[in-house]
């Protein structure tokens, strides 16, 4: 099994990197991996949807892959998803993909641009069809948008509009590349914060950053045993 690991910046898996400790290989945009019995790639994309789309269409269209992996960190929604926690993203919604309209947001669904059914669109939402054994995490439902919110009135148009549980600038832009090539895929992010007011000094970015290696090394761990008996 070949497995793509789709990261928006170095920072956000930097342990990661540190701690794989097999050999590497640039091929262009892609580093190839060897740990233990898996070869597997990484790309970092940068932030935002373009580069998201951009680069990781550009890597699917280069080599095959059997499972798509998208990992970094997010903002929470919800109290109950604590700073730390690392979550499954199952659904995923553009949330910059509209208008602004009498004080609220109108998707291109709502203003009848696109039908909200259109592969792989379903009733406007993108929703992962896969599901793994073993992960043991939240599922969640996502939003994704090129503006991290930290105004009190534009977190209150989210929450009306949109009920998300997290927030990142990447998510659904792999979530729509992967489902519109057909590839299995995954969306692992780590709660930084709450989506609040701007305030750096409540983040907590290196607890998220750890947890989230910790879940990566996990899910390979399982895979390498998966393989060896298989």
């Amino acid at each position: 099994m070949r497995i793509l690991f789709v990261g928006a910046t170095c920072f956000e898996l930097y342990q990661f990197f540190e701690n794989l400790k097999g050999e590497s290989e640039n091929r262009g945009p892609v580093f190839h991996y060897k740990w233990h019995n898996l070869d597997f790639d990484l790309i970092i994309t940068g932030l935002g949807t373009t580069f998201t789309t951009y680069y990781l269409t550009k890597a699917l269209n280069l080599r095959k892959y059997d499972l798509v992996i998208n990992a970094g960190i997010a903002g929470s929604y919800r109290d109950e998803l604590s700073i730390g926690t690392v979550v499954n993203v199952k659904r995923e919604q553009f949330c910059d993909f509209g208008i602004e309209e009498g004080g609220r947001i109108k998707t291109v669904f709502d203003a009848g641009f696109v039908d909200p059914d259109d592969f792989p669109f379903h009733d406007g939402m993108l929703i992962n069809p896969n599901s793994f054994d073993n992960l043991y995490l939240p599922v969640v439902d996502g939003i994704t948008g090129n503006i991290s919110h930290g105004s009190p009135n534009s977190i209150a148009k989210i929450r009306r509009e949109f009920d998300p549980d997290i927030e990142s600038m990447e998510g659904a832009a792999v979530f729509y590349a992967c489902l519109s090539e057909k590839v299995p895929f995954l969306e692992f992010r780590a709660i930084s914060n709450y989506v609040d007011i701007q305030n750096p000094d409540n983040w907590d970015i290196p607890t998220a950053i750890e947890n989230l290696t910790d879940e990566l090394f996990r899910f390979l761990r399982n895979f390498a045993t998966v393989k060896q008996l298989s």
